[in-house]
């Protein structure tokens, strides 16, 4: 069975894997408990990229629109490549007066 690498920082401590901030996200990677510096390894940056990419493409301003007897936003097509369709089911979980989860 192979043995999990450990990635020691220039002060001497050995990185831990948490969520740490990166472009006003939240993303997993590797911290130092000492010195906080902060890298990614090879699977954590490409998880990073794929959510900068999502970022991207979602945050923008949108306008609240009438549908029916209903409101509604809308959702940039991009976002098909991220399993994220038509017909998809979500959950809507108010956080506060002024923030909505959605959650699919």
């Amino acid at each position: 069975m192979e043995e999990e690498r450990k990635i020691k920082c220039d002060c001497g401590q050995i990185l831990i894997e948490k969520k740490a901030d990166f472009d006003n996200f939240k993303t997993k990677a590797m911290v130092c408990p000492k010195c906080n510096f902060i890298t990614l390894t090879r699977d954590q940056a490409r998880e990073y990229i794929k959510l900068k990419r999502l970022h991207d493409i979602i945050d923008k301003e949108s306008k609240i629109i009438k549908i029916g007897n209903s409101m509604g936003i809308t959702l940039p097509e991009e976002l098909k490549e991220f399993d994220i369709k038509i017909g998809k089911k979500v959950k809507l979980k108010a956080l506060d007066t002024k923030t909505i989860l959605i959650e699919i």
